[in-house]
């Protein structure tokens, strides 16, 4: 099963391309891995599942 230590959402602000926009990564078995790039703020939520026998 893969480790993914921590999910990263970045606000970024490019003054020099008058840009604002979302950047949306997570790590993954010590390497980065990036999801993409929204123009809107992406909601986070957090969910528990239990698989019963």
């Amino acid at each position: 099963m893969d480790k993914i230590h921590e999910i990263r959402i970045e606000e970024v602000f490019d003054e020099e391309n008058s840009n604002h926009y979302y950047w949306i990564y997570y790590f993954k078995n010590d390497e980065v891995k990036i999801i993409g790039k929204s123009s809107i703020k992406p909601k986070c939520f957090s969910q528990i599942a239990r698989y019963l026998k």
